[in-house]
């Protein structure tokens, strides 16, 4: 105390009227004097605080503050001051801690409002305070006020896993969880924190998870609400869930009035009945506890139902016990009715135990499903490979911040009344996109925002309308928002070709076939590369990547097509080597295409087409011969074999390969056509004997002599003149057997050739 309270109040009073003049050097002269009569009073170290702070001699100031506030012991006018010229001085941390303290103080006054206010704003000043965010969620959470209290534990894991806490980090997103177990921004932090990702990171906006354009995170996980946020509302289940609740719900009571078939109510069914009525009760209440209960009872009573088990499963995850609810979820999954939702639940739990790629797996399910209902029957196979590919994306190649923005992004998507409409309207807009190739509603979340679909929608509706510069301009948008987005690539392919830039649009699309084959997706780079070929029919490289890729893939028809259309390729530039070279190749594929496109004849007669321009006749007719054992019915193919056999030299293969063909037109009823064929080889060949001989006998059983009589009569001719007495002779003995009109001219002949 002072020594002289006189002297010391007289200088204190002169202090505060020199204040009040605003005569700051005189006051602190005059507080300073006081000091000397009472070294642990505040009030002069207040005086002086004051003055220093109107000279903006803030250091002294702050000094001043600092021992009005100890000598004080803790008064909080005293505490503001200090804190107010901290914040001044830009001492953030210190000013925070400052109102720390003057909000514990104020929480032993029981002024929990004043409490609070000061909490915020040290954590406003500064956001690493442990303390100050654990008042602040204890209270939120007995206030039943849950968004706030989930942002406060989202700053107190923060916090722990930069201090290396990893575990107590998850231990504060455990308790945000309890608040409400379909917190998406909780289920992301734990998932942040389980793959060693800096939470802090993610408020600093540096993630990659904000690189692919979904950005708020930082602002859903850790924004300041306003008071009038404070709502005990939990984050509502998806719709499909709700919808399955109310159905399983539905079920349960209709079945207990049930008794079609029952002859008579036995105890066993009453306890069911009862029990699950009970945990109908008690779940309407919102007793979990009491409901799990009767559920479990009832299910181990015999109460099997796929209703009953989603309602327990849906129970256990309110309670957090995640492992419960799968094995719940997993046997519900089993029916048609509860498919969708069972596989939403089920990727909500397993997300919860960090399992992302389990839930990423059964969310993907979900998309499914929802898409296979838009599409067409025929679609449905290249949508399926289309998750797969999502599947794999999000999983195997370890996207793990694309995996928790899909996520996050279904759980938006399903989460609203209205749902299926969303879904139609989604489908509507993909299959306006999507020329070029199938697109997915997983599209929609993978896209990176709206603003891509769109410009791409638009970039569709300028081509339509012939705007193709327009149309570049709004997918090159896309592509800049969403550089990795296929789609966008495609879209800009499709126009350039649209506009008649083949080469260019050839070239994109080689660079999205390639993309898609490093990506694993196979049917999306067949589709690129398909695109290629159609748009430069001569890119001999990228049909022979096409052909490998099918042919890897077991696409055999597609690959023997495609065989087929570079051998014509090759053709057209003259390189007939190549083309033959080619289809020999496919040849060798053939056996293993449908039978029915009877691929090997289609090859062996381009191979033989080839050879045939070529006169190379011996290897035309090994070809014609296996023609020949593929159709032979085909008389184009017995006739050009027979043809090929004379022009080797072999007449005697001819004949033989004739008579088998003419035997088989008598032997299927198409002996009338006989006669025509020999008569054409005959025009042919008037001086091979075999054929003569041959179609002389049919004139002769047909009472056709005279007519066989004039082809063995140029037959006899075509003898002498190559000079074969041998043949000539017997040629004219036959026909002297048909007697000719001029008999005796034959017979002189015969004598002039016998003599």
């Amino acid at each position: 105390m002072a020594t002289n309270s006189a002297i010391f109040e007289e200088y204190l009073n002169k202090g505060h009227s020199y204040c009040w003049d605003q005569r700051w050097e005189d006051a602190i002269a005059a507080f300073q004097k006081a000091i000397e009569e009472a070294p642990h009073e505040p009030a002069p170290y207040a005086g002086l605080g004051m003055a220093y702070l109107e000279l903006n001699q803030l250091e002294k100031a702050l000094e001043n503050y600092k021992l009005a506030a100890r000598y004080s012991r803790g008064d909080i006018i005293y505490l503001r001051q200090v804190a107010d010229v901290q914040e001044r001085l830009g001492q953030l941390e210190e000013a925070g801690k400052t109102y720390l303290a003057i909000g514990e103080i104020e929480l032993g006054r029981n002024r929990l409002n004043d409490a609070m206010d000061n909490w915020l704003r040290a954590v406003r000043l500064e956001p690493n305070l442990l303390k100050a965010h654990h008042r602040l969620a204890s209270v939120y959470r007995r206030q039943g006020a849950v968004r706030p209290a989930i942002r406060e534990y989202l700053a107190i894991a923060r916090i722990l896993q930069a201090h290396g806490e990893k575990e107590k980090a998850l231990q504060a997103c455990e308790m945000a969880l309890q608040l409400d177990p379909r917190n998406k921004d909780v289920l992301t932090a734990i998932e942040l924190i389980r793959q060693g990702d800096d939470l802090s990171e993610v408020e600093n906006g540096r993630s990659a998870t904000e690189s692919t354009g979904n950005t708020g995170l930082l602002q859903r996980m850790t924004e300041t609400l306003d008071m009038s946020e404070l709502s005990p509302n939990k984050q509502e289940a998806a719709a499909p869930v709700q919808d399955a609740r109310r159905m399983a719900m539905e079920q349960l009571a209709i079945e207990l009035f049930d008794t079609e078939g029952e002859e008579e109510l036995d105890a066993e069914k009453f306890q069911r009945d009862h029990l699950i009525s009970q945990a109908l009760d008690y779940q309407r209440r919102g007793m979990i506890n009491e409901a799990i209960s009767c559920y479990e009872k009832a299910i181990a009573a015999g109460a099997d139902s796929a209703a009953a088990h989603f309602n327990l499963g849906l129970l256990y995850q309110d309670k957090l016990r995640f492992e419960d609810a799968i094995k719940e979820f997993e046997i519900a999954v089993n029916d048609h009715e509860y498919r969708l939702a069972s596989y939403f639940a089920l990727g909500e739990c397993y997300r919860a135990r960090g399992r992302i790629e389990k839930a990423i797996e059964n969310f993907i399910n979900v998309l499914k499903i929802v898409d296979l209902a838009t599409v067409k029957h025929e679609q449905a196979d290249r949508l399926i490979h289309l998750y797969e590919n999502l599947a794999d994306s999000l999983i195997t190649q370890g996207e793990k911040d694309r995996a928790t923005a899909f996520a996050n992004a279904l759980v938006e998507f399903l989460s609203h009344k209205g749902w299926e409409d969303k879904v139609k309207e989604a489908r509507s807009r993909l299959d306006a996109i999507s020329d070029a190739g199938m697109m997915i509603l997983g599209d929609v979340l993978t896209a990176g925002s709206e603003q891509v679909l769109e410009s791409l929608y638009l970039s569709q509706e300028y081509a339509r309308r012939g705007m193709y510069n327009t149309a570049i301009e709004e997918t090159y948008r896309a592509i800049q928002l969403a550089p990795d987005y296929l789609p966008a690539h495609i879209q800009l392919g499709e126009v350039l070709a649209k506009q008649g830039r083949l080469e260019v649009a050839a070239l994109k699309f080689m660079t999205i076939a390639d993309t898609y084959r490093i990506r694993g997706d196979i049917n999306g780079a067949i589709m690129a590369y398909e695109k290629v070929v159609e748009f430069a029919p001569l890119d001999l490289a990228a049909r022979s990547r096409l052909i490998d890729l099918l042919k890897r893939h077991g696409r055999i028809d597609q690959a023997l097509e495609h065989y087929i259309a570079m051998g014509e390729a090759y053709y057209q530039l003259a390189q007939v080597d190549k083309a033959r070279e080619t289809y020999q190749e496919a040849l060798k594929l053939a056996p293993r295409g449908s039978e029915e496109k009877n691929w090997q004849a289609q090859l062996l007669r381009k191979i033989a087409d080839i050879d045939m321009q070529r006169f190379d006749w011996r290897r035309a007719l090994t070809a014609y011969k296996e023609l020949r054992k593929l159709d032979p019915e085909d008389e184009w193919t017995a006739m050009t074999l027979v043809d090929l056999y004379y022009k080797v030299g072999q007449p005697d293969n001819a004949l033989r390969e004739l008579d088998q063909y003419l035997v088989q037109l008598v032997r299927t009823g198409r002996g009338g056509k006989v006669i025509g064929i020999l008569e054409d080889l005959v025009r042919q060949r008037p001086g091979d004997a075999g054929l003569v001989e041959r179609l002389s006998r049919l004139y002769i059983q047909q009472k056709r002599i005279s007519e066989a009589i004039e082809i063995l009569d140029k037959l006899g001719e075509a003898q002498l003149d190559a000079n074969d007495t041998v043949g000539a002779i017997r040629t004219i003995k036959k026909i002297l057997k048909l007697n000719p009109p001029n008999a005796a001219s034959y017979r002189q002949v015969l004598a002039q050739l016998e003599q």
